[in-house]
């Protein structure tokens, strides 16, 4: 509404505009070029009637009629029939009956009006030409054609110096190519560039952009919207502060608050800048990068300095989530970090790569790099490759440990029931009774080991060759020997929620505390128990004392 009483009061301005003189321009007189004949008539009209092949000339422009009254004291004539103006060497006006002033230099045309320049065409019935402004104005519909377009509007004008159409309510533009749909909107021909102001709706065969204001490259088909704009088609959703589109190569890119929804994938991407190349099947989201996985009720959350997102196209048969730099991620059975990432969705397979953390319950694991599997919705497997680490805390006190060149863990129903380590593996858990009171501290070691997981605790452990375990009383085991070489402890960075995935952390990673060494004296010497000999048993099983 705010554009149609805009365009209203424009087309006014421009109007009175045309009826304005210019002071030091010099008053000029009409010429009767040719007539086949010539009467004069003083009764009501006082003019004289030229009839047939009228050619009247004002300056250096022609106006071309059936017949006139050319009205000589006024400087004026009112022309009939087949009516034909050059206005310029590009510039012709057509119409059925026009009215001429020679002082304003002002004229009205109606019936059958059409304006043409070059390969526009103006087409209305009624239309007023300011030869001075070079401003032709409509207040009614019209019709102009250039090229394989139509255009389409309430109201308008045309300046034929700078080769600018304005166009005002319920205006229309089809194409082979695409629609518009607009309040307001403004067409150099010269540069052949479209600017629309108010809601506007462009439709192609293959997406569908909406905004509030913006501009259109005819040439190029390139668009450029702000307001609320939107660009969207049957499986895709672009929003943000401002879009670009290309329609020659299917490429989008959003600025501001931008989100890109995939429904066929269940994907969306937010972040500050994302592009989308759709031929090529791929969009990447940067700056506060942000990419939702939602298949399923439990949504993975992931964030990065940038994420990359490959679909099914014409160039590509993969599926993938991917990104780099200050990873965090958060779903309801697992969170982690990393400075690389992988989601496969195809085989619903993470890849962390480069200082991976991966939390699953009260576990932290750690490797060079963890390969996560989930099915259904869940954590099916975790397979840690070199440096491989498990830490989780005791219910009470202290860490339990496992620690291995590989590791891998099996979990069903989102718990951790196997874990598999191979080569020089090692532990450090907590015994506890029933009732919680500490047994002692195990630490082993063996070539290889299966550890069973009940309700996240150790329940029983398989070691194969080169055993070696030791039960120590919780006095009696120093501190630091408490804790396997490299252990770090991350509990803070790890993410509380889909949000926090955005926390600032600074890694200050709780690595085994140094303790002093201090002999001991008759006075500081603890009592402690008998202390287990070390053994080295044949490979079989130890199982937890209950």
């Amino acid at each position: 509404m705010k554009a149609h009483y805009f365009g209203l009061l424009l087309f006014c301005f421009l109007t009175i505009a045309g009826f304005a003189q210019d002071g030091e321009r010099k008053k000029t007189r009409i010429h009767i070029e040719n007539a086949d004949a010539i009467t004069y008539s003083r009764g009501l009209v006082d003019a004289q009637r030229c009839v047939g092949h009228v050619v009247m000339r004002h300056d250096s422009t022609y106006f071309y009629c059936d017949s006139a009254y050319f009205f000589e004291k006024k400087n004026s004539f009112d022309a009939f029939g087949h009516i034909h103006i050059v206005v310029n060497d590009s510039v012709e006006i057509f119409s059925r009956t026009m009215n001429y002033d020679g002082e304003s230099r002002f004229a009205e045309f109606h019936d059958d009006v059409r304006l043409v320049d070059d390969s526009t065409v103006l087409e209305t019935n009624y239309l007023t030409y300011d030869r001075d402004a070079h401003l032709a104005n409509y207040p009614n519909e019209a019709i102009t054609t250039r090229g394989d377009k139509t255009l389409v509007s309430k109201i308008g004008s045309y300046r034929d110096d700078i080769k600018e159409l304005s166009f005002f309510k319920d205006v229309v533009v089809t194409s082979p190519k695409y629609q518009m749909y607009t309040d307001t909107l403004f067409y150099n021909t010269n540069i052949e560039k479209m600017w629309f102001h108010g809601p506007t709706t462009i439709v192609n065969e293959e997406n569908t952009m909406k905004g509030g204001y913006g501009h259109y490259l005819v040439d190029r088909d390139v668009a450029y919207v702000t307001r609320k704009p939107l660009l969207f088609n049957e499986t895709q959703w672009f929003k943000s502060d401002s879009i670009y589109y290309d329609r020659n190569i299917s490429f989008a890119k959003a600025m501001g608050s931008a989100d890109m929804i995939d429904t066929a994938y269940k994907v969306i991407m937010r972040g500050e800048y994302v592009e989308l190349w759709k031929q090529r099947g791929y969009s990447f989201v940067t700056d506060s990068a942000r990419v939702v996985y939602y298949d399923g009720g439990d949504s993975l959350y992931m964030r990065a300095d940038t994420m990359f997102f490959k679909f099914k196209s014409e160039l590509n048969q993969e599926e993938k989530i991917w990104g780099h730099y200050g990873i965090r991620f958060f779903k309801s059975d697992m969170q982690g970090k990393c400075d690389s990432l992988t989601f496969l969705v195809a085989d619903s397979t993470i890849r962390m790569r480069v200082a991976p953390v991966l939390w699953t319950d009260n576990s932290q694991l750690t490797a060079d790099s963890i390969n996560i599997v989930i099915s259904n919705h869940q954590i099916d497997s975790v397979l840690q490759y070199n440096n491989a680490f498990i830490i989780s805390r005791d219910t009470i006190a202290g860490y339990n440990q496992i620690k291995g060149r590989d590791i891998l863990s099996s979990f069903r129903n989102g718990n951790l029931r196997n874990v598999d380590v191979t080569e020089n593996a090692r532990t450090i858990y907590w015994l506890r009774e029933n009732d919680a009171s500490l047994i002692g501290i195990n630490v082993s070691k063996a070539a290889n080991m299966r550890i069973l997981m009940e309700n996240g605790d150790i329940s029983r452990i398989k070691y194969f060759h080169e055993i070696d375990e030791t039960m120590f009383p919780e006095k009696e085991l120093s501190e630091p020997d408490r804790y396997l070489p490299g252990f770090q402890w991350n509990e803070d960075v790890r993410p509380k929620d889909r949000d926090d995935i955005f926390r600032v952390v600074r890694t200050a990673e709780k690595a085994a505390p140094a303790t002093p060494t201090i002999e001991p004296t008759e006075e500081n010497r603890p009592a402690v128990a008998p202390r287990p000999h070390r053994r080295k048993p044949a490979a079989g099983t130890v199982v937890a004392p209950q």
